[in-house]
């Protein structure tokens, strides 16, 4: 429960603070995940997406698709 002490410290930490002093502190929470966000995004395989939206295949011949896709 380290983790759970941290926290109540820093909220009561916080809850001393005046309301422009904890707006400040949202926003930048709120960049600070918006960063992370954007980096975990960046990180992403292309291996991770084999089979994904798979079931819109799942009742396709794609050997008969391909050679209909090579008819035009």
């Amino acid at each position: 429960m380290p983790t759970s002490l941290h926290i109540n410290d820093i909220l009561s930490k916080v809850k001393k603070m005046d309301n422009e002093e904890r707006i400040n502190l949202l926003q930048q929470l709120v960049l600070l995940l918006k960063k992370s966000k954007v980096t975990k995004n960046a990180a992403v395989r292309l291996t991770s997406l084999s089979g994904l939206h798979s079931e819109v295949w799942k009742d396709t011949d794609i050997d008969k698709y391909i050679d209909e896709e090579r008819q035009w």
